[in-house]
């Protein structure tokens, strides 16, 4: 029984809520044109314990609209997502094989996570892990989304229901606060998956 409600409690139960700040997480919501990583996913079951390395390039339109693609190095469509001005989800083109409502959903969070999209501005709180770190906590659909600095720099985005943490996205190379990072691991606890990105410093303009 004591290990059962152990494992229930939250991992944010030690956090203490912070003084109200003239600073928000947004001031880490990603600017950019084109950037382009190289990427992996590996294991788990929503992906069949398989194998996908390629390509992610994000591109920003005159329009607003923000455009996700995936693809291996000879050319092939992994998914293609793409976000209007207003947020608003598109999948313009997926493989067949991560062509599964659950897949979408996931590889889709994560993204929006990364992007800062989704998230309920107005519900913004401030915490403190006993002083070092910051967690800044908002409201997602299905949970909530923790960006967490240490010493004014994001180095995590976590996403967690109230009992349990799905996913932890190690931040790495952000160098001002709307670059886009140039490391980022992401590490699906549940559905035992990892997706790795490094970026690149030279990308192809089609």
């Amino acid at each position: 029984m004591l290990l059962f409600i152990a494992s229930c409690s939250s991992p944010y139960k030690h956090l203490q809520q912070a003084p109200a700040t003239a600073n928000s997480a947004f001031v880490f919501k990603p600017a950019f044109d084109k950037v382009l990583y190289r990427g992996t996913v590996d294991g788990g079951y929503l992906f069949k314990k398989f194998h996908l390395s390629g390509l992610l390039f994000f591109k920003t339109l005159e329009n607003g609209t923000v455009r996700a693609i995936y693809q291996n190095e000879m050319g092939f469509t992994f998914f293609d997502f793409e976000w209007d001005s207003n947020d608003s989800f598109k999948v313009n083109q997926v493989m067949a094989r991560l062509d599964k409502p659950a897949v979408i959903k996931t590889l889709r969070k994560d993204i929006e996570l990364l992007l800062m999209k989704g998230l309920k501005k107005d519900s913004e709180i401030a915490f403190t892990d006993r002083g070092k770190l910051l967690f800044r906590r908002l409201d997602i659909s299905g949970g909530y989304a923790y960006y967490v600095e240490d010493s004014g720099r994001l180095v995590r985005i976590e996403n967690a229901g109230k009992r349990s943490k799905v996913v932890t996205m190690t931040i790495g190379g952000k160098d001002q606060p709307s670059d886009m990072p140039k490391q980022v691991l992401i590490d699906h606890h549940k559905a035992n998956f990892t997706i790795q990105l490094t970026k690149l410093d030279s990308y192809a303009d089609e």
